[in-house]
């Protein structure tokens, strides 16, 4: 009898050790499988960010570059404008002296420098030009402020509807991630439950066979 109980025993740990490796197979191809998945869908995250980076770079670039290398060239143009009257008027006054100088060769020296030019008249039209061009300018500059702060707004308003995208699909691989997991472990904790259970209830039925045996064979020693 107690060899049959050891027998028994030895049968039982025995099919517990096999279960035991199955089951840390299974769940080292379950891990395994999970950690290819998570790794999949990290890479596909990666290159979601990649690509959005890229395109909140390009948006820089058309909305806010652009309308500040407009900027610049606009004041380009005013300094050029201003160089330009100036340098306008420059010509027109060194002519006026050199008009005077031709009709009136016999005049005194100090009277020609103490004389006024006469290159009023032809400086007022330059000045209007200069002063219509720089309200111009002045007016584009304007313009290209308010496309800036547009370009801005629509710029802040991309940037946070891509972070709520990327957000939100975090969120939505994190839940699905969080659910299979939950599954995949209740799934086991049951399987485990109902493999761990078979074994002592096969082996108490032979136990109670073997006893039953052993008492109905025990009567017949006696009458032998």
């Amino acid at each position: 009898m107690q060899m049959d109980q050891i027998h028994s025993r030895r049968v039982l740990d025995r099919g517990l050790r096999a279960l035991n490796q199955k089951v840390e197979r299974d769940l080292q191809q379950k891990l395994s499988m999970l950690d290819k998945q998570y790794r999949f869908t990290r890479k596909m995250l990666q290159q979601r960010r990649d690509s959005l980076i890229q395109e909140h770079s390009r948006v820089v670039i058309v909305k806010v570059c652009e309308p500040k290398a407009t900027v610049n060239i606009a004041m380009k143009e005013i300094g050029e404008h201003k160089s330009a009257g100036t340098h306008s008027s420059g010509v027109h006054t060194s002519g006026g002296r050199r008009l005077c100088s031709r009709k009136s060769p016999n005049v005194e020296p100090n009277r020609s420098i103490s004389a006024p030019p006469s290159t009023a008249k032809p400086t007022s039209p330059a000045r209007h030009t200069g002063n219509v061009q720089g309200n111009v300018s002045l007016m584009r500059m304007k313009n290209i402020a308010a496309i800036d702060s547009i370009s801005e707004k629509e710029l802040a308003r991309q940037q946070q509807k891509a972070r709520e995208e990327v957000e939100r699909a975090k969120q939505l691989q994190r839940e699905t991630l969080h659910k299979r997991v939950t599954a995949f472990v209740e799934g086991l904790k049951r399987k485990g439950n109902v493999e761990l259970l078979e074994p002592p209830q096969r082996n108490s039925k032979v136990l109670n066979a073997t006893l039953s045996s052993s008492h109905s064979s025990a009567p017949q020693h006696l009458q032998h």
